[in-house]
């Protein structure tokens, strides 16, 4: 239980914070910057993620419990919103609750450091990624096995990103287009898969569908 655990809450999040599609885009928002400021900005990037998480995982449940929904609530809601994601990444195009609307786009071209917003608020800790961890929080509080699971798929995925950010420049000449563009339908379907997963658990949990399925 506690490997399938893991094996999801890695896919899951791997596909939300997705290194290799922030790549491309950290270079666009840190284009003309030097070398050594680039650097720096990817570290402050990863930390800023790494806290992030930590802290939506630690803080998410008292929100939800602040304004009275349910988790299961959650988790149908927060399926919807994931399927919606990993259809537009299927698609090949960029959901706009990450991507931001093109009002917030025009302003991007005039932030000195963008390593905190738009990259890591909202590209990397959008909607999804909060969706997504919130509701593996949970169920992680359910055992210290995996509590430290859930430590440990945040620090790998927020590492992997982190070393992606930092060998973009001459990753970015290696990694093709249609390598990209295949490593991200292939997350929107897996996405896709675990978002009707929480609709499904949430129906259940609320007693809108019958134990036994469908």
């Amino acid at each position: 239980m506690e490997i399938e655990f893991f094996s999801r809450f890695i896919a899951a999040l791997f596909a939300m914070i997705n290194p290799l599609a922030a790549m491309p885009v950290f270079l666009s928002l840190t284009a003309g910057t030097a070398p050594k400021a680039q650097r720096a900005m990817a570290i402050q990037a990863a930390i800023a993620t790494l806290i992030a998480c930590f802290a939506i995982a630690i803080a998410g449940k008292f929100v939800l419990g602040l304004f009275g929904i349910a988790i299961d609530s959650f988790r149908i809601a927060g399926g919807i919103l994931l399927f919606t994601i990993a259809l537009t990444m299927i698609s090949g195009s960029r959901h706009t609750s990450s991507a931001g609307t093109e009002r917030e786009r025009a302003t991007q071209e005039n932030i000195d450091n963008p390593a905190i917003y738009p990259f890591t608020i909202p590209m990397t800790v959008g909607p999804g990624t909060i969706t997504t961890l919130i509701i593996f929080s949970e169920q992680a509080s359910t055992s210290p096995v995996k509590m430290g699971m859930f430590a440990a798929v945040v620090l790998i995925v927020v590492g992997l990103l982190l070393a992606a950010l930092l060998i973009a420049p001459f990753l970015d000449r290696m990694v093709s287009q249609s390598a990209r563009t295949v490593s991200i339908r292939i997350m929107g379907i897996i996405l896709a898969a675990l978002a009707v997963e929480f609709v499904i658990t949430g129906l259940r949990g609320s007693g809108l569908i019958a134990l036994n399925g469908i």
